[in-house]
């Protein structure tokens, strides 16, 4: 129960940040998703370290920040998309740091160095497309959606497993989730779907469903690759930054398959709109 409180309670004022950051324009919007990125990317890091890797930590933090930026201005800006040329300098620099580590496995470190931005930059930066998806214009509808129905879902989910989880849905990854969990937690989260239209127009209702079953499938699959990534580390948490939750990398794993997932929807669902 004391779990749970500390829990719900870091949950409830990370949601408060969140939701002021998102209100308050597209510039604190992208700072905090920014930070989060860099929180995580360094998290993970730390998680390949353990393997006896040696990514580079501080190019890699820079090239994912630059990333990101570069990303936001264009969206926020409507400038041209060469911009990001800006990063070729960066990827190159990775690559001959390596030659002056003296390292057993330069090729894995390399890897594991970009892997990181693949993995957490870029879809984190894919809500700022979400945020500039109509006319280029900063509209926090789509992602503050997006984030009410993974809440939605992570709770639901939560509290069907705690409650009637018998079935276990991947023990060799994770012991405690179940498939009462998931199934609980995606109905919860496609009824939600059905009422998003009131809270914004885009894309619609069938589309919000669309978006919530992304969501609950993706997202559960976003959480078994982390605990995945931890458990070859020997790790419960990827940190210590949200008490209840470990570390920021816990907090967002699930949203780091389904962006991307919701991102390629959405193109395509405009594309057949044009």
């Amino acid at each position: 129960m004391k779990n749970f409180f500390i829990r719900s309670l870091t949950g409830f004022l990370y949601l408060i940040v969140f939701i002021a950051a998102l209100l308050s324009g597209k510039f604190t919007f992208a700072v905090l998703f920014l930070i989060i990125g860099l929180i995580s990317l360094w998290e993970f890091y730390n998680i390949v370290s353990l393997r006896g890797y040696k990514p580079a930590r501080y190019p890699g933090m820079f090239l994912g920040a630059i990333l990101f930026i570069l990303i936001y201005y264009i969206c926020a800006y409507n400038r041209s998309q060469a911009l990001t040329v800006v990063i070729i300098p960066v990827v190159i620099y990775i690559f001959i740091s390596e030659l002056y580590k003296n390292q057993h496995d330069p090729l894995a470190n390399i890897a594991l160095t970009l892997l990181g931005i693949i993995y957490i930059i870029l879809p984190l930066s894919l809500f700022i497309e979400f945020s500039f998806y109509s006319d280029n214009e900063y509209n926090y509808r789509i992602t503050l959606g997006f984030f009410i129905l993974m809440w939605i879902n992570d709770t639901a989910a939560y509290i069907f497993g705690i409650s009637f989880g018998k079935h276990r849905l991947f023990k060799r990854i994770s012991p405690k989730k179940s498939w009462e969990g998931f199934i609980g937690g995606t109905l919860i989260t496609l009824i939600a779907s059905y009422f998003m239209i009131y809270f914004s127009e885009l894309p619609g209702r069938s589309g919000w469903i669309i978006i919530g079953l992304i969501i609950s499938v993706a997202g559960v699959f976003g959480d078994l690759i982390e605990s995945m990534l931890k458990r070859s580390a020997g790790l419960k948490d990827s940190g210590k930054l949200l008490p209840g939750h470990g570390g920021m990398l816990d907090r967002i794993d699930s949203v780091l398959l389904s962006s991307p997932l919701v991102f390629v929807y959405l193109i395509i669902i405009n594309y057949f709109k044009t």
